[in-house]
């Protein structure tokens, strides 16, 4: 030390300056953020999970392939590549949810088209030539959305 000063430490920075409560404030507030960083990581995997189990419930693989890689046809229809896609968020809620009408792409979403707009269309009856397969909710077709973006699309 030299004079009133602690080596290494700028002037009036010293570790004895501060009160308790500051010396507290720097040591906890690491921690703290690992905690929510954690507890992030804990939704987004959940999320994920609940992602992958509407995948399952919907049949996504029957057609687009186990890991999205597109379907090769045989007793189901070939699906389109999801690994491929250039739909962005919006695009594949849209599809997911209200399927696309002239393929053989259900609409998965429980009141698509009667409770739901789709396509700018007024709510009603979906049009023609339009599958509906509604087994899924709002928030399964979100966390789906979510797991597509997080381990499908351009990987």
């Amino acid at each position: 030390m030299a004079g009133n000063k602690v080596v290494g430490q700028p002037c009036g920075s010293s570790r004895r300056d501060k009160p308790p409560e500051a010396r507290a404030a720097v040591f906890i507030a690491p921690w703290f953020g690992l905690i929510l960083a954690t507890a992030a990581f804990a939704q987004d995997a959940g999320r994920l999970r609940d992602g992958e189990a509407a995948w399952d419930k919907a049949g996504c693989l029957q057609c687009h392939g186990s890991t999205g890689e597109g379907g090769a046809g045989g007793e189901f229809p070939a699906g389109p590549s999801l690994r491929k896609t250039r739909l962005d968020r919006a695009a594949l809620t849209e599809a997911i949810s209200c399927g696309l009408p002239g393929t053989q792409m259900p609409g998965w979403l429980d009141g698509a088209y009667t409770q739901r707009a789709c396509y700018g269309f007024p709510t009603g009856p979906a049009p023609d030539e339009t599958v509906l397969t509604p087994v899924l909710s709002a928030d399964e077709v979100e966390a789906l959305v979510d797991y597509l973006l997080a381990k499908i699309v351009e990987r």
